[in-house]
């Protein structure tokens, strides 16, 4: 461009702006025309920021709002002022049960060991585990792994000794993990020195345990003239034979495991010093095996018949227990165990115990005792055991404890232990999240059974290979007896033996084939796994009152949803848990509030605030909304 043809357009260009103007004008006239012109502009960009404002206020008034509606129809429960809002570990932490058989093996014998369980201390704080209870690790011949107790002041060689258990409990109490003993009262072993000495009315133990005479008038011989028709839960008589005696002896399981007798008062000063031996030693509490065995009639009489028993049940189906379980002097026994594990106790340091008694919702009420003076809460097996497991079904399994719970009864829920199937196997892989996120958010205390973070399968197991005495007793039926498929090896990582134990080692029950894909190292690898779901479940709970206090309410229950709602007065949120137990399907829960904040979803793709009108669920999805007061 030259010069002229630059300059002829910058005259022309001011020809434009005076003809724009009105032509030719004075300085006057052009800052009157300028100012009108940018009030034209302002008034314009006012407009318009207007109809913005409008619009933002049109859309937030029609968006869902989150926010707790105050018309739910469901019961609601909460933690009565009246009962002591100072919670303990035992309220607000997980219990989680380990099998020491099948945890880790530390010395290459292809048993898991107290070492072992050390090892693996690291995986439990992972996980957000609290509490281990520990299955029997008491003396033993192990003719059922440790529930025949030959001495009770004594680690089994097998797990270790003394010195191994102190230096595992101390490794959980630096890492803050409380250990929950397995305490066997109902009987021991038959090498057990008691029972030798009563079999030998020695050191004056010659009624420590149930002794009785032949049947009166038999014309069978004495060894099979049983004193009534009582059946062992693992089949056959409840009685054997003892020649030294010329007596029989009773035993409510295996006939290695003779029932100690606790009309003598001397047995139940033994018990009160097992227990004391233990809490000595910084024990934080005691899991009380099958309390309702304890006591019997002594008068001996027959039970009578179960009109519903079918064949192909356990034999000890065929009668009803009602002689032989619950006897009434139980619940005394129950509340001086109670006081003994008491005077051990402290603000510092208090102790705990939980009953174990497979009953009806009401006689399983009666081990709370009268004001919490029995055990601090009996395990509650009816998840676990429930046929109907629905929406509907659980909801009202959930509202049945909760409303048949005492006043200040603490509630608690177990989902799977060493003598039920896998979850997996009685639920379903697709429902295995759902089912850990049930156990973890309802109000109380969660029970989880080793490897139910990883959903380990049901393995089953072959007859030839099995170790379990209810299976081995029960041959015809062990497939549905067995606890073996349960109880297998811990699956660590891929490598040999699943880093359970080492390589070349045959494991004391054989380990999971899809122990290399399904293992805590690729688990903890992959943040969408089942471990990190479990995981993202204990801290949710953990971190606030809602889930750490009792306040519920159930909301919706079909065959598919169950949805519940957790608060706390102190909690700034509530929070609304919507699990799927069914197929695929859509709910409405704009009844609790027209939108919710997804703080946890199972798929770990659901994120931000959606709507409560219409929620999309898959088969087993469970959401958790955050919806505000």
């Amino acid at each position: 461009m030259t010069k002229k043809s630059f300059a002829d357009g910058v005259r022309a260009g001011h020809r434009l702006q005076r003809a724009l103007l009105g032509g030719e004008y004075s300085a006057e006239t052009r800052a009157a025309r300028t100012r009108r012109m940018n009030c034209w502009i302002y008034f314009v960009l006012f407009i318009l920021t207007a109809v913005s404002v409008v619009i933002i206020i049109v859309t937030y008034s029609t968006r869902p709002a989150n926010k707790l509606k105050t018309t739910l129809a469901g019961r609601k429960y909460d933690w009565p002022a009246t009962c002591d809002q100072r919670l303990q570990w035992w309220q607000t932490g997980i219990i989680y049960q380990i099998y020491p058989r099948s945890f880790q093996d530390s010395n290459g014998d292809g048993v898991g060991d107290l070492r072992g369980i050390m090892q693996r201390l690291d995986h439990l704080k992972f996980i957000g585990v609290q509490t281990v209870w520990l299955s029997p690790v008491y003396k033993s011949p192990m003719k059922d792994f440790g529930y025949d107790v030959s001495d009770y002041y004594q680690i089994d060689p097998l797990f270790g000794n003394l010195r191994d258990f102190d230096a595992m409990l101390k490794a959980m109490g630096e890492k803050d993990i409380k250990l929950v003993m397995d305490f066997v009262p109902n009987h021991t072993s038959d090498l057990n020195q008691w029972f030798i000495d009563s079999v030998n009315r020695e050191n004056g133990k010659d009624d420590w345990y149930m002794w009785a005479d032949p049947k009166a008038n038999s014309v069978l011989p004495a060894n099979e003239s049983y004193p009534n028709n009582w059946i062992s839960v693992f089949s056959g008589s409840m009685w054997n034979y003892n020649t030294k005696r010329s007596q029989f002896y009773l035993h409510q399981f295996l006939k290695e495991q003779p029932d100690l007798n606790y009309t003598n008062p001397e047995v139940v000063q033994a018990s009160y010093d097992v227990i004391s031996f233990w809490l000595n030693k910084g024990v934080d509490g005691f899991r009380i095996d099958a309390i309702k065995h304890v006591f019997e009639n002594p008068l001996l009489p027959d039970e009578v018949r179960n009109p519903n028993f079918k064949p192909g049940e356990p034999p000890y189906s065929s009668l009803i227990h009602n002689e032989t379980t619950d006897y009434p002097p139980l619940h005394q026994l129950c509340k001086d165990w109670r006081k003994v594990i008491d005077k051990f106790s402290t603000s510092q340091k208090p102790r705990f115990a939980v009953g174990e008694a497979y009953n009806p919702i009401r006689e399983i009420m009666k081990y709370y005792g009268t004001n919490g003076d029995e055990f601090h809460f009996p395990f509650n097996f009816f998840l676990l055991t429930l046929g109907d497991f629905t929406g509907t079904g659980v909801n009202k399994t959930v509202e049945d404890w909760m409303s048949h719970a005492p006043r200040c009864g603490w509630p608690n829920w177990v989902v799977g232990n060493h003598d039920n199937n896998r979850i997996s196997k009685r639920r379903g892989n697709a429902y295995v999240r759902a089912v850990n996120a049930i156990n973890l958010l309802l109000p109380g205390t969660p029970t989880t059974y080793y490897g139910e973070e990883i959903n380990m399968q049901h393995v089953d197991i072959d007859l030839s290979e099995a170790k379990d005495p209810f299976a081995l007793q029960n041959p015809d039926i062990y497939k549905t007896v067995g606890r073996d498929p349960e109880r297998t090896p811990m699956q660590w990582n891929r490598s040999a033996n699943a880093g359970f134990t080492n390589a070349g080692v045959k494991p004391w029950l054989p380990v999971a084939s899809d122990y290399q894909t399904r293992n805590v190292a690729a688990q903890r690898a992959d943040t969408h796994s089942d471990l990190w779901w479990y995981r993202s479940l204990a801290n949710l709970r953990s971190s606030h009152d809602s889930f750490k206090y009792p306040g519920y309410q159930a909301i919706k229950a079909t065959k598919d949803v169950f949805a519940f709602l957790r608060f706390h007065r102190t909690d700034t949120y509530n929070y609304l848990v919507v699990t799927n137990l069914g197929q695929k399907t859509s709910v409405d829960l704009s009844a609790v509030s027209d939108a919710g904040d997804i703080v946890l979803s199972s798929t770990f793709k659901r994120v931000g605030t959606v709507g409560l009108a219409a929620i999309d669920l898959d088969v087993g999805e469970v959401l958790v909304f955050r919806i505000n007061k």
